[in-house]
C-alpha cells in the first residue's frame, strides 16, 4: 500500500533560480524515439530488430498566474532573444517535504497573455525541453535565523505575519499608506538568495522594492534560497499598503 497522494497547489515555476509565480495546467512534453531498423539477413526468426536513435521532445507547457512581476514581463523578450535558460518545476512545501522539483534547460517557444475578462490573467506559456528532465529530491537549506527583516524607506521596520519561521512560506506585511519601497534582509547560510529576482549576499539589504500605490494595493514579492543540486526554498511576501501613515 502506497502514501496517499498530496496536492500540487502551489507549484511554482522558476527560470534562472527566479521564481516566475504559480502554475496550473502542466503538461509534460511527449517523447518519442527516431526508430531505426537495423535488420540483417540472418536475423533470429527472420524478425526485424530495430535500435532508437534520435529522442524527440516535446514541450512543457504550463499557464503562470499573472501578478506583474519583472520576470514575468521578460518572457516575451525571451521569445526574440532566443534565450536558453535553466528552468525547475518546484513542488510545494508540503509536498516530500519540499524536496521534490524537475529541472531541465530550454527556451520559451510561446508565451501568450490571456485576459478574457471573466477569470484572471494568465501567460500560457511553452518551452523547449534540451536534454534530460531531472528529478531533484534533495530540499535546499532555505533561509536560516534571524531568517529576514524588512524595513520602508522611511527606515520603518516591518513584521510580517506570522513571525518569520524556517518552515513558513507566505507571509502578509502591512506598511504604512505613504510607503513607497521596502527593502528585505535576508539570512541563509548556504546557497545563493534572491529577493524579488535579485541575488542579495547573506545579512545585506535587498535594492529598494517599488509597492503598488493605493489604499490596500498589494505587491508580491519572492525570496528564493537555491542551492546546486537540490530543490529551491522559495518565500512569499505580501505586501499590503495600510491606514495609517508613516511615523
Amino acid at each position: 500500500m502506497t502514501e496517499q497522494a498530496k496536492s500540487s497547489i502551489g507549484t511554482i515555476i522558476l527560470k534562472n533560480g527566479v521564481p516566475l509565480g504559480e502554475i496550473k495546467n502542466l503538461t509534460p512534453p511527449t517523447l518519442s524515439g527516431d526508430v531505426q531498423d537495423t535488420s540483417a539477413q540472418n536475423n533470429i526468426g527472420g524478425v526485424r530488430t530495430k535500435d532508437v536513435g534520435w529522442i524527440d521532445a516535446g514541450n512543457m507547457s504550463f499557464t503562470i498566474n499573472f501578478f506583474g512581476s519583472a520576470a514575468q514581463d521578460s518572457l516575451v523578450d525571451e521569445i526574440f532573444d532566443r534565450t536558453q535558460s535553466n528552468w525547475a518545476i518546484v513542488m510545494p512545501p508540503d509536498f516530500d517535504s519540499g524536496a521534490t522539483s524537475w529541472e531541465w534547460v530550454g527556451q520559451i517557444a510561446s508565451c501568450n497573455l490571456v485576459a478574457d475578462g471573466e477569470a484572471p490573467v494568465t501567460y500560457d506559456v511553452e518551452v523547449t525541453v534540451n536534454g534530460r528532465i531531472t528529478r531533484v529530491s534533495v530540499a535546499s537549506t532555505g533561509l536560516t535565523t534571524p531568517f529576514f527583516t524588512i524595513a520602508d524607506d522611511g527606515a520603518n521596520a516591518l513584521t510580517p505575519s506570522p513571525a518569520a519561521a524556517a518552515t513558513v512560506y507566505e507571509y502578509d506585511v502591512t506598511t504604512y499608506s505613504d510607503s513607497v519601497t521596502v527593502a528585505i534582509t535576508p539570512t541563509a547560510t548556504a546557497g545563493t538568495i534572491y529577493v524579488n529576482g535579485v541575488a542579495v549576499a547573506t545579512g545585506v539589504a535587498s535594492g529598494a522594492i517599488t509597492l503598488n500605490t493605493g489604499a490596500g494595493a498589494i505587491t508580491y514579492v519572492s525570496v528564493t534560497v537555491a542551492e546546486l543540486n537540490k530543490t529551491p526554498k522559495v518565500y512569499w511576501l505580501r505586501f499590503k499598503i495600510g491606514s495609517v501613515a508613516q511615523p
